[in-house]
This record gives C-alpha cells, sequence and structure tokens, in this order.
C-alpha cells in the first residue's frame, strides 16, 4: 500500500514539474513578445520623430515669401541625417539592431506643378500672406542683368535652363475651378504687376504678372507684350464703339468727304474710325496706367477724344507710340473723359491670365519664385532641390518599419 501511495505522489511531482515548465516557457514566449511589440513600436515612435524632425526644417523664407512648404535636400542627405538620428537613438541600447536604412523622395518633389497647385490652395485656405525679403540678399548672380534703360533680363544659360518652365514642359496638371480660382487670388498676392508693386519689396521683375502671361526673360519685352495685347483688345472694342454710335459714324463720313470727296469717302471713313479707335485706345492704355478705368464695352460719357485727334493726328507720344504715365511730376499725357468708371489694370491683366494654360501659368510662377528666392536670398537657391515629404524603410531586429510624412 505504501508503494501504490507513493506512485501516486511521483506522479503528482511530474505533472507539477511539467506544469510549471509550461508556465514558464509560456511567460518566457509573453515576455518575449512583449519585448518585441515594445522593441517595434519604440522603433516605430522614432521613426516618425526622426520624419517629422525633418520635415521641420522647411525653409522658412520661402514659406513666408510665398507660402511654399519645402526642406533642401537629396536622398544620400536625408540617409545620413536619419543614419544619426537612429545611432543617437539606439545608443547604448543593446536589444536594439538597426539594419539598413533605404530612402525614396522622387514622389515628394517640389519642383511639380500639381504639388506647388496644391500648395497654393492650402496657402489661399490659411488667409496666408506674402512677408517681403528682408537684408541686402546676396550678390547678383551672374547671367542676370540689370539695364536701367532696357529693363532687368536674364542671359545666361545655366540659370535659364535650371528654370521649372524648361524642365517640367511635358508635365500637365490636375486642373480644376477651386484651383484656378486660388491661384488667381495667390498670384495678384504673391507678385507685382506694371501698375502695382503691391508692398512685395526686392524683386528681380518688376512686370510678374506680364511674366507670368508673356513667358519673357526680359522686363520690358513683357510688359510690352502684355500692353500690345490689350491695345489691340481696347482697339477692337472702340471701333466696335464708333461703329455703334451713329452720331461718331455721320461725323467721321463728313470729314471723309471733305478729305476725298465721292466714292473714296466711305474708304477714308473706315481709316478716320480706325484711326480714332487706335488714339483712344493708347489713351485708355495710359488712363489704365495711371491706376485709373477703363470700361470694356464704352459710352458717351465714357469716350474721351474729338474726332479732331484722329483727323489731324495730333496727339503727344513717346518714341515707341505709347503715352507715357509713368513719370512722376509730369503733366498728365492723356485725356480724361467726363466718366471714370469700369475695369482697372489689374482686371483686365486677369482676363490675359485666363488665356494662358493653367499648365503654362503654374510653371510661370515656379519661374518667378526661383527667380527671385536665387536674387534675394540664396544664388543657388533650386526648386528642384526641395522635398515636401518623406519615405524611408529601416530594418530593427531583422524586422522592416516603412515611414512616410509630409506637409498635407
Amino acid at each position: 500500500m505504501r508503494l501504490k501511495s507513493i506512485g501516486k505522489k511521483g506522479s503528482y511531482t511530474v505533472f507539477l514539474v511539467m506544469f510549471m515548465s509550461g508556465m514558464i516557457f509560456f511567460s518566457s514566449a509573453v515576455i518575449n513578445a512583449a519585448h518585441a511589440v515594445w522593441v517595434n513600436s519604440t522603433a516605430e515612435d522614432l521613426g516618425n520623430v526622426w520624419a517629422s524632425s525633418i520635415l521641420a526644417e522647411y525653409d522658412r523664407v520661402l514659406f513666408r515669401r510665398y507660402g511654399l512648404m519645402g526642406y533642401y535636400g537629396n536622398e544620400n542627405l536625408v540617409r545620413e541625417k536619419l543614419i544619426h538620428y537612429s545611432d543617437y537613438s539606439f545608443k547604448g541600447k543593446k536589444y536594439f539592431k538597426r539594419g539598413e536604412i533605404a530612402c525614396h523622395m522622387e514622389d515628394f518633389k517640389l519642383m511639380d506643378t500639381d504639388t506647388v497647385r496644391d500648395q497654393i490652395i492650402h496657402s489661399e485656405s490659411t488667409f496666408w500672406k506674402p512677408v517681403p525679403f528682408e537684408g541686402r540678399g546676396p550678390e547678383t548672380p551672374e547671367g542676370v542683368e540689370n539695364d536701367t534703360g532696357k529693363g532687368r533680363f536674364i542671359s545666361a544659360k545655366w540659370i535659364i535652363n535650371s528654370l521649372p518652365s524648361r524642365n517640367l514642359k511635358g508635365q500637365k496638371s490636375k486642373g480644376g475651378a477651386v484651383g484656378s480660382i486660388c491661384e488667381m487670388t495667390y498670384i495678384f498676392k504673391a507678385f507685382k504687376d506694371h501698375v502695382d508693386e503691391r508692398d512685395l519689396g526686392k524683386t528681380y521683375f518688376r512686370n510678374e504678372i506680364e511674366y507670368i502671361i508673356a513667358g519673357k526673360l526680359n522686363d520690358e519685352k513683357s510688359r510690352k507684350a502684355v500692353y500690345d495685347r490689350m491695345l489691340i483688345e481696347r482697339n477692337g472694342m472702340n471701333l466696335l464703339y464708333l461703329y455703334s454710335s451713329g452720331e461718331k459714324r455721320t461725323a467721321a463720313l463728313e470729314a471723309a468727304e471733305l478729305l476725298t470727296p465721292g466714292p473714296e469717302a466711305v474708304i477714308t471713313q473706315a481709316l478716320i474710325l480706325e484711326t480714332w479707335a487706335f488714339l483712344e485706345s493708347r489713351n485708355d492704355m495710359a488712363l489704365l496706367y495711371a491706376g485709373e478705368r477703363v470700361p470694356i464695352m464704352k459710352g458717351d460719357d465714357n469716350w474721351a477724344l474729338g474726332l479732331e485727334a484722329a483727323v489731324d493726328s495730333e496727339f503727344s507720344e513717346d518714341g515707341k507710340g505709347e503715352l507715357d504715365t509713368r513719370k512722376s511730376g509730369e503733366k498728365e499725357k492723356y485725356v480724361r473723359p467726363k466718366r471714370i468708371e469700369g475695369q482697372k489694370y489689374e482686371d483686365y491683366l486677369k482676363t490675359l491670365l485666363l488665356t494662358v494654360p493653367e499648365n503654362k501659368r503654374l510653371l510661370r510662377i515656379m519661374d518667378l519664385i526661383q527667380i527671385n528666392m536665387k536674387y534675394a536670398y540664396c544664388d543657388y537657391f533650386l526648386l528642384d532641390d526641395y522635398y515636401t515629404g518623406i519615405s524611408f524603410e529601416m530594418t530593427v531586429n531583422d524586422r522592416i518599419h516603412e515611414f512616410e510624412r509630409k506637409y498635407r
């Protein structure tokens, strides 16, 4: 009987040992799993912190002046920073074994029309306002000129070839009504035109919005191209008004009959009306340059010039056939109509901007940003060196962790 009892106690002991061994193995597995979860969770948290640290290096001048967020870098430079961060974070922690780190940044380039368009929309939704450049800035880089007689221009191929409009010609933007509205608002907030500097401080070109329309890397040529287009539009509208006005049409015919009696009077009338419309158009442009308003379609009270101006062609003009109102302190070189109303120079610019394809507008906006950042801030500035996000992979304890962060 005693041997039988001892046998029972032995079996209990064996069972207890097996149970305790299982519990120990189970506890060890739980501890190992908890440790792995903790290691992975820590690696994820640290990776996100490192990504945020890199994004926090955004160029403040670029953001304050143009509302764009981007940090300077490249894949090798960012990878070196991540290695530095990880070495510092894992220093003295033997339970962390970091492997390779691989960066992927091509999808986050700031030099992308859709990216710039999205950032413009975001800037306008947050009521961003441009802050002029501070300080003197670097010396004017080689290849950019400042001829006070002809206006500033850029001739160096190395500068021209680095412009976004030269590098992204085939890229198409998504488009959209909201984007176009925000883009228009942004243009008249961030850039100057010939009439209004908008308190934007230092810029390389004065006629910036004219550049967006005309695309000339010569300040005076951009202004002149826009002037000519507006003059043609005004000439057409003024000629339409003259033909719709029986009184003015009859007066032109009477003058034509005095000059060329007979059948040729009709041809002379057409020439007088065209000359009259053209001279009125130059007067319109002088009014717009002076900050006044000119209606798209005129009435009798908005018409400034009399028939004698067309017949005699005695009207002050400069060597380029323009009425110059830009010299301060001089007598007005335009005729004021009875009533000043209608659209301002800015409104006419908006109509011309709408004729420029959205993709081309965005590229020229990017051109101006790069030119001004290079001129007034950093002479080696290139949009192609800036990124709006980061994506990287990191191996920790033989497990791959993936991270992706961007500004918006």
